[in-house]
């Protein structure tokens, strides 16, 4: 672990989508098709129209109908990044249940140019020859020809599965491996530290093939109200905390993502230094949110 000067974290929600869009291209550009993403729960993104009373804040909602919308926006957010490319009618969004999906759709309308489909719509597992490659995120595809288990479309090139819940793990699974690694695969919000795996390697597994393209997590320390865990590809993982004046104050940075008894460590060892007590680490930012969209658009 080190310890550094923070180093450009994103003070409003313009840089933070800018700083996304930049991740997200670099992590193209370095061939990777395995991406994750994080954003505060309930961030609202403006992309839907709902406008924040605090023109100056990034409002984060608790209940779980501004869960659903947030983890929306985020998606539509990124499907922007290839509008005008080749990539866009060959892109798929899979939501976990039919009323979100149905949701999307209705919100999104004609604007969007690829399938909104339920992630596990398909629901039986068809029957497969036992494979010669391994199974697992990262195994070798296997050249023989298997049944498809999923409701993903043939010549889907992007596929984001936005806010997978934990009976859609093992699915992830098979569909990273069904759709090969010539499709970019990205999950939204996927939240891991609230999902139950059914073991240490499946975890394990899924951390080391999904490459955190970007992460931006209020209070990661359940024991600690206001930290702020932080990373946007190819950077360290920054952790940090807020101060009433001024942008939060980066206590260390690492390679590797920390455990939580390690980020409530370093903490824990901040506590008795801090004179500028914790608020909300969102206050006090610049731009409306609701420029958000228009940014990605170039406007």
């Amino acid at each position: 672990m080190r310890l550094f000067r923070s180093k450009g974290l994103p003070r409003n929600i313009k840089e933070t989508v800018s700083q996304l869009r930049e991740s997200l291209q670099k992590c193209l550009s370095d061939r990777n098709s395995r991406m994750m993403i994080e954003m505060p729960y309930g961030a609202n993104f403006g992309v839907e129209g709902e406008k924040t009373k605090e023109t100056g804040a990034i409002p984060m909602g608790d209940n779980p109908e501004e869960g659903f919308r947030s983890d929306r926006e985020l998606a539509r957010v990124v499907c922007e990044m290839f509008q005008g490319t080749e990539l866009e009618s060959t892109m798929v969004c899979a939501f976990s249940d039919q009323p979100l999906a149905a949701k999307a759709k209705k919100k999104w309308g004609d604007s969007f140019k690829g399938n909104v489909i339920v992630f596990d719509s398909k629901g039986k597992k068809a029957a497969s020859k036992k494979s010669k490659g391994g199974g697992g995120f990262g195994a070798k595809p296997d050249t023989t020809q298997q049944p498809k288990t999923s409701a993903v479309p043939d010549g889907t090139e992007v596929l984001l599965v936005v806010a997978p819940k934990t009976q859609q793990l093992k699915q992830i699974e098979t569909i990273s491996r069904e759709v090969g690694m010539g499709c970019l695969v990205i999950l939204i919000n996927p939240r891991l530290s609230e999902l139950k795996f059914e073991s240490p390697q499946q975890q394990e597994n899924l951390e080391s093939e999904f490459e955190t393209v970007f992460h931006l997590q209020p209070n990661p320390v359940p024991t600690w109200n206001g930290g702020l865990l932080y990373k946007s590809y190819p950077d360290d993982w920054t952790l940090a905390i807020p101060r009433k004046i001024g942008p939060p104050r980066v206590l260390a940075t690492s390679s590797e993502q920390w455990s939580v008894e390690e980020m409530e460590a370093v903490l824990k060892g901040e506590q008795d230094k801090d004179d500028d007590p914790a608020g909300d680490i969102f206050s006090g930012v610049g731009d409306s949110i609701t420029n958000a969209f228009g940014f990605l658009k170039g406007k």
